[in-house]
């Protein structure tokens, strides 16, 4: 397994280091712990170059900017090998290197991500230069949305190392969805998760054309049966797939908006860990492309979420 992550030693990004011990990851992987020092006007003219430049507040500006972005730098080598000693400490047997660049940071991660190729990248729900108060800060927001790999959003929950992992899939067939229930299966867990497959069905009422509108009586019942069955034959391969990985799961079926329920479910729950296609049925052609679901499950939550995208 290949691991990029991102670090800026941040409060989230420092609690995603310890979340990590709880994602059934394998005793031995490859992983690259990468530190970006941001700046906002990059530069290659150096202090010996002033002299193309008349005015003296320009040089010594220039000056003083080259020698602000190696102390940055400087900073950002210390903080990613203080992250590999403590990651390390829970993964003894990973391979870990650690790297540092200036610049922007998305950008940057996100090109890394595509020569390294990792099966998935770890951001921190937000970073050092964000200001909200929930949701993702811009960095993780644009990584979610363009890596071509997998993406998992570390959040840890307090207290929820001494409790039975709680995992949720969000399932609707698709190949994205099948992808997530295959990482769930896939993972080495540490202890036995409990697992929840939970399908959203479209809501459907068929309406009489009137003065008053109003549902076609007995469509909507028959409808739904209808649904929870085909819903059930559906899950009936993902459930087998987790049932043969020695895990223990159940299928929940609802009906409504899969963004509004599956968040619900996941707070009234007190979900850890969600894993969700990074693309519904809907636009499982768009191999890559993030979906509303999945980006509105990443921002909203209050636990970790891995968007799988298919290798």
């Amino acid at each position: 397994m290949k691991i990029l992550i991102a670090y800026d030693g941040s409060g989230y990004a420092h609690a995603a280091l310890g979340e990590l011990q709880r994602g059934g990851f394998p005793y031995k992987a490859d992983v690259i712990i990468l530190s970006v020092s941001e700046i906002w006007l990059p530069t290659t003219v150096k202090y010996e170059d002033s002299e193309i430049f008349p005015d003296s507040d320009v040089a010594e500006y220039l000056q003083k900017y080259s020698d602000q972005i190696d102390r940055n730098l400087a900073e950002a080598e210390v903080t990613a090998r203080q992250a590999q000693e403590e990651l390390l400490e829970y993964f003894p047997d990973w391979t870990i290197k650690t790297e540092a660049v200036s610049g922007s940071p998305a950008s940057l991660i996100l090109s890394r991500a595509f020569e390294f190729k990792p099966d998935f990248v770890v951001v921190g729900a937000q970073g050092l230069s964000s200001d909200r108060q929930i949701g993702l800060g811009s960095v993780s927001q644009k990584i979610l949305t363009e890596a071509k790999c997998s993406v998992r959003i570390a959040r840890v929950k307090p207290d929820a190392a001494h409790s039975r992992l709680k995992i949720m899939i969000g399932f609707d067939d698709s190949p994205g969805s099948m992808a997530a229930v295959k990482t769930v299966a896939a993972r080495q867990w540490r202890g036995k998760p409990e697992i929840r497959l939970v399908t959203v069905t479209d809501p459907f009422f068929p309406l009489i054309p009137g003065r008053v509108l109003r549902p076609i009586p007995g469509l909507s019942e028959g409808k739904m049966k209808g649904e929870q069955k085909w819903a059930k034959m559906l899950a009936a391969k993902a459930l087998k797939m987790l049932h043969n990985a020695g895990l223990s799961a159940t299928l929940d079926i609802y009906d409504g908006n899969p963004r509004m329920i599956l968040i619900q479910e996941a707070e009234k729950w007190e979900a850890d860990l969600i894993f969700i296609g990074a693309n519904s049925i809907q636009s499982q052609s768009r191999q890559y492309s993030l979906g509303c679901v999945a980006s509105a499950i990443a921002s909203r939550v209050s636990c970790s979420v891995e968007v799988v995208r298919q290798n």
